[in-house]
């Protein structure tokens, strides 16, 4: 039976707020340039995000790409610790007695 301590320890887990951002990380190159080997340019980084049903690609500079990459982690860690403290809620709320 799980307890509300554990709980509370995952509650103090979970990343701050301000630094979790939704989406995912996609590089994307510039094909077919004879000028450079390869053909292409790139990597470059772009933040994929669902919005309303529809996926919105947004330009990342260079410079933010780690920060970015680590708070979409922190969201990934958030989500799944959240789902875990869902399912203690509500083992907990039907073992107490009525």
């Amino acid at each position: 039976m799980p307890n509300p301590n554990q709980r509370r320890k995952l509650i103090t887990t979970l990343p701050v707020m301000t630094d979790i951002i939704r989406g995912s990380l996609v590089p994307y190159y510039h094909e077919g340039c004879d000028c450079h080997p390869k053909g292409r340019y790139g990597p470059y980084w772009r933040l994929s995000v669902n919005e309303g049903g529809r996926t919105r690609m947004r330009h990342v500079p260079p410079h933010k790409v780690r920060a970015i990459r680590q708070a979409v982690k922190n969201y990934q860690r958030w989500w799944k610790t959240c789902l875990h403290i869902f399912e203690l809620n509500s083992q907990l709320a039907l073992s107490k007695e009525v």
